[in-house]
């Protein structure tokens, strides 16, 4: 660990030191053996003669086969939840839309419904009710391969469709991977120094911030993290909102020489590298910008702006 501070690289520095599509190792292992453990379920499925019976019961097995049957149908989470809306719909029934875990509780326990959602994905298509409720773009996904239940006791081809499946849990995992990355870089900093953390809502920023230092009441260091590997539309939103917590931040020090707040972004992903304009404004729009090569620096940053009074080990 190194406790010299270095200067801010340049954008094109920072960008050469960022990491893509990060590895972690526990996590990749994690999702092996997830993998192999949805593949050898699948494989071990006995199909029954009746397609619509055969269907129910596959997804009344096990909660992760729905998921690899809407990866057949190239059919996302969201999307499926949404066609589960239209059909309520035309059927009068206008509450809210279910949530995921509730639709794999339902087909759990509830026969008839694990019948009706069988029934979506092999008569989905030709249904004159849902065909008023929906628009054939999004119907036409509903094309279950005839021989679904050949395909998924293909090992060859089954790993993959299973990946697709997890991708999405991937993604979260990950993310949350590199919350306890982070957090437990702060931690050694808290055992070696006595320097405190903590996450939640700063007053001066109105925000709910990832990291405070030493404290949220008293934060002399702010972090906040975004790692995407994906882009998404959200991206430019938050560029903008944290150069706003962090335009915040420099109008207290003004106004306060005397508490000097350091606003840091830890951010990496293929997904920023994507948006180069707004990973620009994240860039700038803080005192230090780490990626994932680079938090190591948070050690040097503490020692430089947290005051005297907050380390315990020294």
């Amino acid at each position: 660990m190194s406790t010299q501070l270095k200067p801010k690289p340049t954008f094109e520095e920072f960008i050469q030191s960022c990491t893509p599509l990060l590895k972690i190792p526990e996590l990749e292992a994690q999702m092996r053996e997830r993998v192999r453990t949805i593949v050898k379920e699948l494989l071990d499925f006995q199909p029954n003669t009746d397609p619509a019976k055969n269907l129910k019961q596959f997804i009344q097995k096990d909660e992760n086969f729905l998921g690899v049957l809407l990866a057949l149908t190239n059919l996302s989470q969201e999307k499926f939840l949404r066609l589960l809306t239209a059909q309520r719909f035309a059927a009068k029934d206008y509450r809210p839309e279910w949530k995921a875990d509730q639709v794999y509780k339902k087909i759990k326990k509830d026969e008839q419904f694990a019948e009706t959602i069988a029934r979506l994905f092999l008569e989905g298509r030709t249904s004159k009710l849902l065909a008023e409720q929906v628009a054939d773009f999004y119907l036409d996904q509903l094309s279950l391969p005839e021989n679904w239940s050949d395909v998924i006791r293909d090992e060859n081809i089954i790993g993959n469709v299973v990946r697709k499946k997890l991708a999405g849990e991937y993604t979260d995992q990950k993310g949350e991977y590199i919350e306890k990355i982070i957090g437990g870089f702060l931690d050694t900093l808290q055992k070696k120094y006595g320097i405190t953390w903590a996450h939640g809502q700063v007053a001066l920023v109105g925000k709910e911030i990832d990291y405070a230092i030493p404290s949220l009441d008293d934060a002399y260091i702010i972090i906040m993290v975004s790692y995407m590997e994906t882009t998404s539309s959200g991206q430019t939103a938050r560029a903008n909102e944290q150069l706003t917590m962090y335009q915040k931040i420099i109008g207290e020090n003004v106004r306060y020489s005397s508490k000097q707040g350091v606003f840091i972004n830890i951010v990496d992903g293929a997904g920023w590298l994507a948006r180069r304009s707004d990973l620009r404004k994240l860039f700038d729009g803080c005192h230090y910008c780490l990626n994932m090569r680079g938090i190591q620096q948070l050690e040097a940053i503490i020692l430089k702006y947290v005051p005297e009074k907050y380390f315990k080990n020294i």
